[in-house]
């Protein structure tokens, strides 16, 4: 079903980007009305598929090299800036495997379901040798940019709910 509302909302980002219009008036006000709708219904597609996210849960000793680095980021709520050595995980069905992460995190207190939680955001994610495959598809990249991402931590599980914005994720996805 979510594949289906991707599938339709990028098809409309298609119809709306294109500069054709649909509809011609004679007078040049009626084709300025036109004109603001259409970029006006295009910036809101925009905005709507810069929300939607793919999450992915990983173990929180994937995210932490070392115990220091919990601490100063869990704990104290400190930004930090390191590198994660080697992160695995599956999206959509593809493998990912990565090394070489630097990353920048900026944490805060949530209250999610009555949970304390954590978010953490990460302005800066760039990986270093990224392969990407499936049974189909092995794709290798030598830099990639996941700024933008952010988690979720749950300290009762010792797990994150890594959220990727879908615009980041595709650009890395076969086409």
């Amino acid at each position: 079903m979510n594949i289906k509302i991707l599938i339709s909302l990028f098809v409309l980002i298609i119809i709306v980007t294109n500069n054709t219009f649909f509809v011609y008036g004679q007078n040049s006000n009626t084709t300025n009305v036109f004109e603001n709708i259409f970029k006006n219904l295009k910036n809101k597609i925009i905005d709507i598929t810069k929300n939607v996210e793919y999450t992915i849960d990983i173990k929180a000793d994937q995210i932490f090299p070392n115990d220091t680095i919990r601490n100063s980021i869990l704990n104290k709520n400190e930004p930090m800036e390191y590198l994660i050595p080697i992160l695995e995980y599956n999206l959509l069905g593809f493998d990912i495997f990565a090394t070489d992460i630097k990353v920048r995190t900026e944490s805060s207190k949530i209250d999610e379901e009555n949970k304390d939680k954590l978010r953490i955001d990460f302005p800066i994610m760039q990986a270093k040798n990224v392969n990407v495959n499936n049974e189909i598809f092995d794709l290798n990249y030598e830099n990639i940019d996941l700024s933008s991402t952010y988690t979720i931590y749950d300290s009762k599980s010792d797990k994150f709910t890594i959220h990727i914005p879908v615009y980041v994720a595709v650009k890395y996805l076969p086409k």
